[in-house]
């Protein structure tokens, strides 16, 4: 191909990039591409998934090295992953290349390119192996490494042609636990509870309970005044998405007649340790107080799913980890907090401002170590919980934890207030193990660690440093097979025609039956 060494030199940079950090996602404005030679860049709705906001690269034919370009803060480190995974969409169907080059290398490495043909006219999921790269002008294969602080991308390079392409989810994985963008953040990537919201109706009975005898008098806390419900206009899944409202309307229950109406619902899966997801848009209004939130189980509060016993402490012993909350009296900020026996009330929190929560999804994050508590936006760090010594008074967090979703109001809502909702796209909860993470060495013959990857998936799985297994099989969660084959030349697994739910993923050595010990699961989300 022709050379490329001098690619900035062909238009004007029409856009300045802040430095950013892998993952790179689109949810919010927090990754923004310079772009050169005529191409433009837009954050914009996914056409296919209307739930997500994603990449679009626009080329005018400007100029046959027309692209982008990102500076990230910690740069691609190479010697922690060769591979760099992104999804793609071409709406116009025909084939297309498109080229991923790293440059500014910290070791003086040379720069080097990726380039691969593609045709699709829905999302494909891909990777670039930068063991397998070419410098950039000799061509020369060479094996990457280091650490590069530019990625460059192309679609059509060195063609004069215009064109739409759509991009999303530009990761790569570390091997030893954490993030690239969180140091020290303990790597949880085992997928053990999900609600993906791919169903209609009231949420599912097996994993939601709706809270609603109200434990202080007939009301509830913090002077809220609302009543919670069952009723479906309260909580109820739709188009991918669950929605709990909260609507002014007169409403009684058990001789208490309030003026609003919301559901409060308790997951019915607890667990210690661990990384909980959710991604949600939020409601607005002045009195409005959406949380995504979770208690101990050994709470005991009146009318909740795990109910009293022997181990019952109440409020705060029993521990509170507040992954989000928003006042609508200061729009646009959320906010994370911990309550226990030493600090609860008016504790501090940490917290940011968000362009544009109402209308924007962005995921909500807390890590649940054996040592501290840390929370995220959109893989942002916002607040840190991690006292100097652990008491049982400021770290009740030994036991299990389950999860609440909920929108409550205060008495300052507007006199005009009619309804609001909060928008989940999905609730996830990760833990350390084999699925879908960093394999057990003792699980694998070659004790290397290993990966798969991405989780959810839409049509493609890849398998990463896992070399020992020459087969496969995708299982329903029933246990019956769906799908087999072998690993053998494959770059990935092909799942694009399986319906939206979760399977297992067995890997094997291909010579042995179903149990052996040379066998590894993963459980997989399909979007």
């Amino acid at each position: 191909m022709q050379k490329i060494f001098f690619l900035f030199l062909l238009g004007g940079i029409l856009r300045t990039s802040e430095a950013q950090n892998l993952p790179i996602d689109f949810e919010s404005n927090q990754h923004t591409f310079s772009v050169f030679g005529g191409t433009e860049f837009n954050r914009v709705k996914d056409p296919l998934r209307p739930n997500n906001n994603v990449a679009l690269f626009t080329n005018t034919a400007g100029s046959a090295f027309e692209g982008a370009f990102i500076d990230l803060q910690n740069g691609i480190v190479l010697d922690s992953s060769k591979k760099l995974y992104f999804s793609l969409y071409h709406a116009q169907g025909d084939s297309f290349t498109f080229h991923i080059k790293l440059e500014q290398s910290t070791v003086n490495e040379p720069e080097v390119y990726i380039q691969k043909t593609f045709k699709t006219s829905t999302w494909h999921t891909d990777s670039f192996d930068f063991s397998k790269a070419n410098v950039v002008g000799s061509d020369a294969p060479i094996n990457a490494k280091g650490t590069y602080k530019r990625l460059t991308l192309f679609f059509e390079a060195n063609e004069l042609k215009s064109g739409t392409y759509h991009l999303d989810d530009i990761k790569g994985f570390v091997r030893f636990g954490g993030s690239q963008q969180n140091a020290g953040v303990t790597h949880y990537g085992k997928l053990v509870w999900a609600d993906e919201f791919d169903y209609s109706g009231k949420p599912k009975a097996e994993n939601w309970h709706p809270q609603v005898i109200p434990p202080n008098n007939g009301g509830w806390f913090n002077g809220e005044i609302q009543h919670y419900t069952d009723k479906l206009d309260n909580a109820y899944v739709s188009d991918g998405s669950m929605k709990i409202v909260l609507k002014k309307e007169r409403y009684t229950y058990d001789n208490s007649t309030k003026d609003y109406t919301s559901a409060r619902l308790n997951s019915k899966f607890a667990f210690t340790y661990g990384r909980v997801d959710v991604r949600a848009k939020l409601p607005a209004g002045s009195g409005v107080w959406p949380a995504i939130w979770t208690l101990g189980t050994n709470v005991g509060e009146t009318g909740n799913y795990w109910g009293r016993n022997a181990q019952t402490v109440g409020w705060p012993k029993c521990g509170e980890m507040d992954i989000m909350e928003s006042w609508g009296h200061n729009p646009r900020y959320v906010s994370s907090a911990v309550h226990t026996q030493a600090r609860f009330g008016g504790v501090e929190t940490g917290g940011t401002f968000l362009p544009d929560p109402y209308n924007d999804y962005h995921v909500y994050s807390l890590v649940w170590s054996p040592e501290k508590l840390m929370f995220f936006v959109d893989s942002a760090e916002i607040y840190t919980y991690q006292p100097d010594v652990l008491t049982a008074d400021n770290w009740p967090f030994t036991k299990d934890q389950y999860i609440l979703l909920n929108i409550a109001v205060l008495p300052q809502v507007a006199s005009n207030f009619d309804s609001s909702r909060m928008e989940i796209d999905y609730v996830r909860v990760y833990q350390q193990g084999e699925d879908s993470g960093t394999l057990n060495a003792e699980s694998i013959k070659t004790e290397k660690t290993g990966f798969i990857y991405p989780n959810p998936v839409q049509d493609k799985i890849f398998i990463e440093d896992i070399n020992n297994y020459g087969a496969y099989a995708l299982l329903d969660m029933g246990g019956r097979e769906i799908q087999s084959g072998s690993l053998e030349g494959l770059d990935g697994i092909e799942v694009s025609e399986l319906g939206s739910g979760m399977y297992h993923l067995r890997l094997s050595d291909g010579a042995e039956a179903a149990g052996s010990t040379g066998e590894v699961y993963f459980r997989v989300i399909k979007e």
